[in-house]
């Protein structure tokens, strides 16, 4: 619990409730109690509530992937309570976690900015770096990986807010299975299960608040911090 609330504890944003160790053990863990609703149950609040816990949510996503390399990985929004007083999002639930290596994030947080950029060779040589590639692909294989990719980009290429709905670019990504289930011929590298799980999550949440908020800050900053 130290070591999350390090982590996560000097960002505003969020609150990790605090663990009570001379109650826990091994099989019990004891955690303060924090006031809070599921964040799925503002679906019907302000827009402007909804963008704003949309927003906390990525940029929960973003540093989990790319700063911590330490995410929680269990999809059950009932795991994030959000304060309407505090405006906190208190994350409740670590049994479900992954840590991701240096090599791995960095090179996902390459292929990410060269989405946002529209870069198809370090899309390319990330991709083979990661092991999402062998180097022996089709051309159309190719141009199906940078495709479905780019969906993961779209929302931090653009400067303007993002509409969640209206865009909704990853559905795009099933119209490219059919190129996958023929054409692939390594598998991806398993981290990327929980990772890519980690961000359509965090894409879907957006969508169902109806959320329309600009992306790009968050994954510029992230960026930035990273690249210094």
């Amino acid at each position: 619990s130290s070591g999350i609330n390090a982590e996560y504890g000097g960002d505003p944003d969020f609150y990790v409730p605090l663990v009570y160790k001379d109650l826990s053990c091994g099989h019990i863990l004891t955690q303060e109690f924090v006031e809070g609703h599921p964040i799925d149950a503002f679906v019907d609040a302000p827009q402007e509530l909804r963008n704003a816990i949309g927003l906390k949510m990525l940029k929960l996503c973003l540093r989990e992937l790319f700063e911590f390399r330490y995410m929680q990985t269990d999809p059950n929004w009932s795991n994030f309570f959000y304060n309407t007083e505090t405006r906190k999002i208190q994350l409740l639930d670590f049994g479900a976690t992954l840590a991701l290596s240096d090599q791995f994030s960095d090179s996902y947080l390459q292929v990410i900015r060269a989405c946002a950029t529209n870069d198809r060779e370090t899309i390319i040589a990330a991709s083979k770096e990661m092991g999402f590639l062998s180097g022996y692909e089709s051309e159309l294989m190719l141009g199906a990986h940078c495709e479905a990719i780019k969906v993961v980009g779209e929302p931090f290429a653009v400067d303007e807010p993002y509409d969640f709905v209206e865009r909704a670019a990853y559905k795009r990504v099933a119209e490219l299975l059919e190129v996958f289930a023929k054409h692939r011929i390594t598998a991806p590298p398993e981290e990327s299960y929980a990772l890519n799980r980690k961000l359509s999550g965090a894409f879907l949440l957006c969508n169902k608040l109806n959320a329309v908020f600009p992306c790009k800050p968050l994954f510029d900053r992230v960026y930035e911090h990273k690249s210094k």
